[in-house]
């Protein structure tokens, strides 16, 4: 059994993880604003709601201090949080950026904390990869001109986590960004493109929250960046497939 902090609980791809994680017998403290929300959070795993724990907190107000208690006696961290839109610039980079960056310090700093996984978004990126196709670059364009804020915010972000952790002199670490591209809510097809993807079309979200599980369950290593989309390749074998390989999408 593993101890999670999940951040951002409430959001749709943390609900799938929080089953999934339960489901592999890992203890979940999931962060979520609205109190009004901690009952559906423990219904995720009705089998054995023990394993879920929902924790009322702001991420947004929450302090170095607070970030520090968050994660005591946590091994794992998920970052699955965000402003969602809602509050206009400021409060984007409020909770994309500044309060991303502030729980990946106290992860840092956490004795007990090995593993953060970051869920980014695949257009999160200073440039189109270089792996990209035409239409994926016009994509990348259309978003950043119409969210740029919101990219900027997420870029910062992952950019933070990668650097931090190559500072850092932890013995155990790993640091994951997981950049999937746009999201469904369609039912799981559970074979995905994973690794150096296209940014066009889309992946549900459960599939999203079955790859970031399995890419913590495994031995991947530091510094790893894995785009994510709808393919046709089963998310076993693909994320055995980039974990042997060494593949990432940081370019």
């Amino acid at each position: 059994m593993v101890r999670v902090l999940l951040l951002g609980g409430h959001g749709k791809v943390a609900l799938h993880m929080t089953r999934l994680l339960a489901a592999h017998n890992h203890k979940i403290s999931s962060v979520i604003r609205n109190p009004d929300h901690a009952i559906e959070i423990s219904d995720q795993y009705p089998e054995n709601p023990s394993l879920i724990e929902p924790v009322v907190a702001s991420i947004e107000e929450t302090d170095e201090e607070g970030a520090k208690e968050l994660m005591k006696g946590v091994e794992w961290v998920i970052w699955s949080a965000g402003a969602g839109g809602k509050g206009g610039p400021e409060r984007t980079k409020a909770v994309d950026e500044i309060a991303a960056k502030r729980f990946i310090k106290a992860a840092l700093l956490a004795p007990s904390v090995t593993k953060f996984l970051m869920v980014s978004a695949s257009s999160s990126r200073r440039s189109p990869a270089s792996y990209w196709t035409d239409s994926d670059r016009v994509a990348f364009k259309k978003t950043w001109d119409s969210i740029g804020v919101y990219s900027e915010a997420k870029t910062v972000a992952d950019e933070y986590l990668y650097n931090e952790s190559r500072k850092s002199s932890k013995p155990i670490w790993v640091d994951i960004c997981l950049r999937p591209g746009s999201l469904s809510d369609s039912h799981g097809t559970g074979k995905v493109d994973l690794g150096k993807a296209k940014l066009v079309g889309s992946v549900p979200r459960e599939d999203v929250a079955a790859v970031a599980v399995e890419l913590l369950e495994k031995e991947t290593g530091g510094g790893l960046w894995v785009d994510l989309i709808g393919g046709s390749e089963p998310i076993s074998p693909a994320v055995e497939r980039v974990v042997s390989q060494r593949i990432t999408s940081r370019e």
